[in-house]
């Protein structure tokens, strides 16, 4: 049944989501049947009208749903869905842009925005992990295509445009939250990677996460919203929150640069849209901002954030204007139409507002420096003076007193740069040739007495070119305030000027000086240096420069028709525009309904035709005539073909319709992949179905991995699964049985193994089972117990051929002919398959011997100095560049290993080895009583089957399995109280007393001996392994002094058994090949470490 409204149908999808049992039917029909009631699915007719308490709904019952599906359908029922359940399953986080039913999707969009950034945090500890593994990659493509699909403009809309039921206050804290979620997914999915790679994972973050694609598109996004709500008239305060949060994190670029940045900025995507509205084309429809609203947007913001701001657009608005040289003696319009531009966004300048503060301090605060080639700094110091020459005379003159002020100070005279004083004085020129000359302020100005003072300071400087600065300002200021006699100063005279000059600053101490009170100055001369600018160096060339400066305003350049100058160089290639599935296509007329409200499409800069060659089409049109013949089979009317007639398209139809022929029947029986472990156990008890077996064996192992950590399910359902893989077998000769068998058995230890260890080794000891079975509990056990431990496990063996590609073989006869040892498994070489215990002992058994041998080598000088003469190769540090297959192949390599479920050496007294030991002592002790009955009766006891326990061949591999779990226990607490001396024991009792066969038994003829000596050589190495732990622990302190008789019994059996070695005892009879020397140096290195522990120990009593 589906449910009708939307929200009976979040409901009843978030109470199936928390069943159980939930299978993928009826997950694929819950998600259909929701998406359908949200009126998002493919299929659905939007309504007329949506409720507001239906929008309401999905803020309240949604979170919870996508928390359910990211922990627990992503990592279950991902990979078995459909495409469409699949994108019925993502529509609920992103649903696709539409016009229809627009208000709903932006509703689902606002909850996936505020709920989905929450599962990058940092967990706690105490919540553990907060995100399964396989939902990771789905949570960085879901944020990826919902940053892509809705962006600050949607969210508004879905905020401010709901029903008046929820007030404004609550509005504007939701909003807060969506501003402070958008602007912080970056930041959260960089440092979610960041700590997920160093767990071992090898998730990358998607290109649309990247902050500076990021930003970009939220950028362009911003404006969109900021032009559509220019033209309603709407509330600004919305557009603040979000300018202060990316003021905040530093996207307010104060220095651009032209060469591509990965930082983020605000400003290079937000500027070519907005300059292409301020200005629109004129074959644009479309209306310009209105000239108060962006005054209105950016001046009431913070005084720190609106002088960052100032500043940043003062860089921006002149970094694309000047391509070539900038003539200073001459007006340019592209400075002009800047100065506009500028107005348009902060207002005319008013001395004392906002907007005059901050250039102010754009100008006074940051330390700008200048070169002559510098034509971007010089625009940004036209681009002041021309807004500042926009406020008249009253504005030009508290501009030069404020750069008076800091220009004389004498602080910065003496330790300022020179690059920032030809900035600054640059500006002052600027600002000068605002004032009209020979005013009466101008002259009054130049006669203070700071001023003044301020030039002595430059003349008494001790750089050169800084003293010109100060020699040009006091010449440019005598010619706008002297007016110039009909007599001409000789060039000869120039030294006598400067002697007056000097003379004329000295002032007294007090400051008084006289201040004509007319602006008539024909008494007095104007300051001519005239060859003081001539030549190269010592800031000749700037001060020449700076000549060319005085009395130009910008502001009386003659602007032309082109429309491309209003966009100052910032085309429409230089922001990141959204892709075309997110914008909706703007309708002709302005909508009424906030639903239907659409993205203004931003006039594209028209291409000279001249410049693009023609572009062939890549779709052609046919003509009818041109069209193919429709695909039907051609009839032979041809009596003498023997070919039947093509069947017609609609017989076909009829025959795949006819119900009685069942075509899809084999579609319709394909076995599932399971996604629970129920499932799994249901499919390997199927023993009679190899598709079921097949499926089960295949999915196994990484479905009890991927449910190690996922509450209770794996072990409640680890037991029954276990024992269905245990008792399979392989009639119907499966591709890889053994191997994914026993894969999924050392899974299963693994992740569930205080369930499953603990069955294992009871079943052991179950006569039921064969002997490969019993191998197969034994691997599982040491596998696992190695896995838990952080110790490496050994592949398993492969029966495949190397070569068995046919393209690559020759045919049958040839190839069995021509078949070499090298293209053959060693196991199959050597006459019997090396498994995973054999590789693994082999390592544990070439560990603890060589540690001998170099303590050997250390005892005897001669060795030990050759050894340290002996020149060794050179070790070298691996370096790869990055993003090479190399450097992916180490960091693969250098991954942490998943962190074990529990510590192995927390469980493996209690779970692994104690189990395994008591339980053979028990049936060690029941045989040997059946035995003596046996031999008291006169007759010989003999078992039955192919699992005997105690054959030479399972107390071998029993043997080895100890020795491994013992290794990776030596931290284990009760090691030297209990598993050494119990492991000891047991082996000294195996390889003592084992019983031997008799003359008659049929099996010493097929090689008893051989497997006699095996069974000695496991149990030394079992000896050998508890030795070498004892030792490194505490120096065989424990064992020495709680059971020395032990420790003796044991040097004694493992002295013996060298001996009998040294002589060709029956014991080693037969150990050829492979196992030649195992018994001899596993008897060595036990009487060697029995000899350092008695040796330690000596004092104490105990003597060998």
């Amino acid at each position: 049944m589906t449910d009708h409204t939307p929200t009976e149908a979040l409901k009843s999808l978030r109470a199936i989501l928390r069943t159980a049992n939930l299978s993928l039917d009826d997950l694929s029909f819950h998600l259909s049947s929701t998406t359908s009631a949200l009126y998002i699915h493919p299929t659905s007719i939007p309504p007329t009208h949506i409720p507001q308490s239906d929008i309401q709904a999905i803020g309240r019952y949604l979170p919870s749903i996508q928390a359910q599906i990211l922990s627990d359908i992503v990592p279950t029922f991902l990979g078995a869905l459909d495409s469409s359940s699949e994108a019925s399953l993502r529509n609920l986080f992103v649903p696709s842009k539409s016009v229809d039913t627009l208000s709903v999707r932006r509703a689902i969009a606002l909850t996936s925005y505020l709920n989905l950034p929450t599962y990058l945090n940092n967990p706690s500890p105490n919540d553990g992990q907060a995100l399964p593994t396989t939902s990771r990659s789905f949570l960085l493509l879901i944020l990826e295509g919902l940053t892509k699909e809705y962006g600050i403009d949607d969210l508004y809309y879905a905020t401010f445009t709901a029903s008046n039921e929820k007030g404004e206050g609550l509005k504007t804290l939701q909003w807060e939250d969506s501003v402070r979620s958008v602007v912080g997914i970056p930041a959260k999915a960089a440092n979610a990677v960041g700590r997920w790679k160093s767990d071992g994972a090898n998730d990358d973050l998607p290109e649309g996460l990247i902050p500076k694609v990021y930003f970009d598109r939220l950028a362009n996004r911003l404006e969109g919203l900021m032009y559509e709500l220019s033209q309603e008239s709407g509330d600004v305060s919305a557009l603040q929150l979000v300018i202060e949060k990316l003021a905040a994190i530093g996207l307010l670029t104060p220095r651009p640069s032209l060469n591509p940045s990965p930082t983020p900025s605000l400003l290079p995507a937000l500027l070519p849209p907005l300059l292409a509205h301020l200005h629109p084309s004129p074959s644009s429809p479309i209306p310009p901002y209105p000239a108060t609203f962006l005054p209105s947007v950016f001046l009431p913001l913070p005084s720190s954030t609106l002088a960052t701001f100032v500043d940043s657009v003062v860089q921006h608005l002149t970094l694309q204007l000047v391509d070539g040289l900038l003539e200073p003696d001459l007006p340019d319009q592209r400075i002009k139409r800047a100065v506009q531009v500028l107005e348009m966004m902060i207002g005319s300048p008013k001395v004392g507002s906002e907007a005059w503060a901050a250039v102010m301090r754009s100008v006074l605060g940051n330390k700008q420096s200048l070169r002559l080639s510098d034509n971007r700094q010089e625009a940004r110091n036209r681009l002041i003076a021309g807004w500042v020459a926009l406020g008249g005379e009253s504005s030009a003159k508290a501009f030069i007193e404020a750069i008076i002020e800091a220009w004389s100070d004498p602080k910065y005279v003496k330790f300022t740069l020179y690059a920032q004083q030809l900035n600054l004085t640059h500006t002052l020129l600027l600002a000068l040739s605002l004032i009209q000359p020979f005013s009466p302020w101008l002259v009054a100005m130049s006669h203070r007495s700071r001023l003044i003072l301020a030039f002595q300071s430059y003349l008494s400087h001790s750089d050169p070119s800084i003293r010109r600065l100060g020699m040009l300002v006091a010449e440019v200021l005598s010619e706008l305030t002297i007016e110039e006699t009909e007599e001409e100063t000789p060039r000869s005279q120039t030294q006598e000027e400067i002697e007056a000059l000097k003379k004329g600053l000295e002032v007294d101490e007090n400051g008084e000086e006289d201040v004509p009170k007319q602006g008539k100055a024909s008494k007095v001369k104007r300051l001519k240096f005239r060859g003081l600018w001539d030549g190269i160096g010592e800031g000749k060339e700037e001060c020449r420069w700076l000549r060319r400066v005085v009395g130009t305003q910008d502001g009386r350049a003659v602007l032309d028709d082109e429309w491309e100058g209003w966009l100052l160089g910032w085309h429409e290639t230089h922001a990141t525009t959204p892709s075309p599935s997110t914008e909706i296509p703007a309708p002709a007329s302005r909508p009424t309904e906030s639903q239907s409200r659409g993205r203004t499409s931003v006039p594209r800069k028209k291409a000279a035709k001249e410049s693009k060659p023609k572009v062939n089409p890549k779709i052609v049109m046919l003509d009818p005539d041109q069209l193919d013949d429709p695909l039907e089979g051609y009839a032979s009317d041809s009596p003498s073909s023997s070919r039947s007639p093509s069947p017609t398209p609609s017989y076909l139809e009829e025959v795949a319709a006819d119900p009685s022929l069942a075509l899809d029947a084999a579609d319709k029986k394909k076995v599932s992949r399971p996604v629970y472990v129920p499932q799994l156990f249901a499919l390997l008890k199927g023993r009679e179905k190899p598709e079921y077996i097949e499926m089960g064996l295949k999915w196994g192992e990484g479905l009890v991995r991927a449910k190690r950590e996922f509450g209770t399910e794996l072990a409640e359902n680890s037991v029954s699964v276990t024992l269905m893989a245990l008792g399979l077998n392989d009639p119907f000769n499966i591709e890889g049985f053994e191997e994914k068998r026993q894969g999924l058995m050392n899974a299963l230890v693994a992740c569930s193994p205080k369930d499953v260890a603990p069955f294992l080794c009871e079943q052991y000891f179950n006569t039921q089972y064969s002997l490969q079975q019993k191998s197969v509990i034994l691997t599982a056990l040491a596998m696992g117990a190695r896995e838990l431990a952080g110790m490496s496990v050994p592949l398993a063996p492969t029966t495949n051929r190397r070569i068995d590609f046919p393209t690559k073989t020759l045919p049958p006869s040839l190839h069995q002919k021509y078949i070499s040892a090298a293209d053959l498994p060693k196991g199959l070489i050597e006459g019997s398959e090396r498994g995973q215990l054999d590789e693994a002992i082999d390592g544990v058994r070439n560990l603890l011997l060589s540690k001998g041998a170099r303590k050997g080598e250390e005892s005897v000088p001669e060795i030990a100095r050759e050894k340290r003469l002996r020149v060794s190769a050179t070790r070298r540090t691996m370096v790869a560049e990055v993003g090479s297959m190399t450097a992916q192949q180490m960091s693969l390599s250098n991954s942490t290993a998943n962190r074990p479920v529990v510590p192995f050496k927390d469980i493996a007294a209690e779970y692994f080895m104690m189990p395994l030991i008591n339980r053979f002592w028990q049936h060690f002790q029941d045989s040997s009583t059946r035995e003596s009955r046996a031999i008291t009766s006169g007759t010989r006891y003999r078992g039955a089957g192919t699992g005997m326990i105690l054959s030479p061949m399972a107390l071998e591999k029993f043997l080895m399995t100890l020795s491994l779990l013992l290794h990776a226990a030596r931290y284990s607490p009760m090691f030297l109280a209990i598993l050494c001396p119990e492991t000891l024991e047991l082996a000294v009792t195996i390889g003592a007393r084992h019983p031997s066969r008799t003359e008659d038994d049929p099996l010493s003829s097929q090689g008893g001996s051989t497997t006699e000596a095996s069974v000695v050589g496991a149990a030394l190495e079992l000896c050998l392994v508890a030795l070498d732990g004892s030792f490194d622990l505490d120096s065989g302190r424990t064992l020495a002094l709680d059971k020395p008789a032990l420790l003796m019994g044991v040097g004694e059996w493992a002295t013996t058994v060298f001996k009998l070695e040294e002589v060709g005892g029956e014991v080693a009879g037969g150990q050829g090949g492979k196992r030649e020397g195992r018994v001899k140096a596993g008897a060595a290195g036990v009487v060697l470490k029995v000899g350092e522990i008695a040796e330690k120990w000596g004092h104490m009593g105990l003597r060998f």
